[in-house]
């Protein structure tokens, strides 16, 4: 009777131990994909505020174009494209041949 009683006790210790170790890597597993659901949802949220920025200063140029221009010659030094001028460093003064014989 011992015998048999010890056996029953022994799967019993074994089908838990079995069954919690089951336990335990299903947890672990759903842990693992709740913390890379956690970054996809930190990575979308950093993009929606990188893009509600961005509406923000389209917004904010549309509205007042002119003080954007402002801010851009006077910080920025930018010019509008056609008022770009291009310099030569180096070159001789008079401009090269485009066409023609070669001398």
């Amino acid at each position: 009777m011992t015998t048999i009683r010890f056996v029953i006790l022994y799967g019993m210790v074994t089908l838990s131990a079995g069954s919690a170790f089951v336990v335990h890597l299903a947890l672990r597993n759903q842990n693992v994909a709740l913390g890379y659901e956690a970054e996809r949802a930190r990575a979308e949220s950093a993009r929606l505020r990188s893009q509600i920025n961005q509406y923000r200063l389209e917004l904010g140029a549309q509205r007042a174009p002119g003080l954007l221009m402002a801010v851009g010659r006077s910080e920025r030094g930018m010019v509008e494209p056609d008022q770009v001028t291009t310099l030569i460093v180096g070159g001789s003064l008079r401009p090269g041949r485009a066409s023609g014989r070669p001398r």
